[in-house]
C-alpha cells in the first residue's frame, strides 16, 4: 500500500485571523435607540462599595469600573459597554427608559460569525425588560454557534439595568 500525502499551499491549511465589523458608530446607536433627543455624557466610576453590591445584584462578571453612560433629554439613560464573546469583544448600546425599562439594544461592533444577535427579531426579546424581571435562561434566547456571545450581552444588560436600577433611577420618597 502506498502513502500519498497531499501538500497544500499554508494559506490554504491556515485560516486568517477574524476582525471585529464595525455596523455602528455611537451617534448612530443613540440616534436609532433615542431619535431626536439630546445626550449629556454622564460617565462615572463605581467604588468599590458599588461594585460589591453589583455583583451581588446582577450576579454577573464585571469588566471594568467605568460606566460609559448619557443621560437622555428625553428621560432615560443610554449606556455603552462591551462583554467578551468567543474570540473578540462586542460592543453594544443600551438604552433604558425613563421608567427603567429596556427601549433599545444596538450591536456596534463584533466578530461576523456573531452576525445573530444583530437580527432584530434577537434583540427585541430584550425591549421592556427591567432590572429583576431579566432570566437569562428562561426569557433571552441562544444562538446556536453563538451562544457564548448572546449569554455575555444578555448578561451585560443584566448588569447595565442593575447599574440603573442601584445608582441612576430616581429614588422614591
Amino acid at each position: 500500500m502506498r502513502l500519498q500525502f497531499l501538500l497544500l499551499p499554508a494559506a490554504i491549511i491556515t485560516s486568517a485571523p477574524a476582525f471585529a465589523e464595525n455596523y455602528l458608530t455611537v451617534p448612530q446607536a443613540q440616534a436609532l435607540i433615542f431619535p431626536g433627543a439630546k445626550f449629556t455624557p454622564a460617565d462615572f466610576d463605581l467604588d468599590d462599595g458599588q461594585i460589591v453590591a453589583l455583583m451581588n445584584d446582577s450576579q454577573v462578571p464585571l469588566w471594568r469600573r467605568k460606566v460609559k453612560a448619557w443621560k437622555v433629554s428625553t428621560g432615560g439613560w443610554f449606556f455603552l459597554d462591551q462583554v467578551i464573546g468567543l474570540e473578540d469583544h462586542i460592543t453594544y448600546a443600551l438604552g433604558v427608559d425613563k421608567d427603567g425599562a429596556v427601549k433599545g439594544i444596538e450591536i456596534l461592533t463584533c466578530l461576523e460569525l456573531y452576525g445573530g444577535i444583530r437580527k432584530p427579531e434577537w434583540r427585541a426579546q430584550f425591549l421592556g425588560k427591567r432590572h429583576g424581571k431579566i432570566d437569562l435562561l428562561d426569557q433571552i434566547a441562544l444562538i446556536s454557534g453563538s451562544s457564548l456571545s448572546t449569554a455575555h450581552v444578555a448578561e451585560g444588560v443584566k448588569r447595565l439595568l442593575a447599574t440603573y436600577a442601584l445608582f441612576l433611577a430616581p429614588k422614591a420618597s
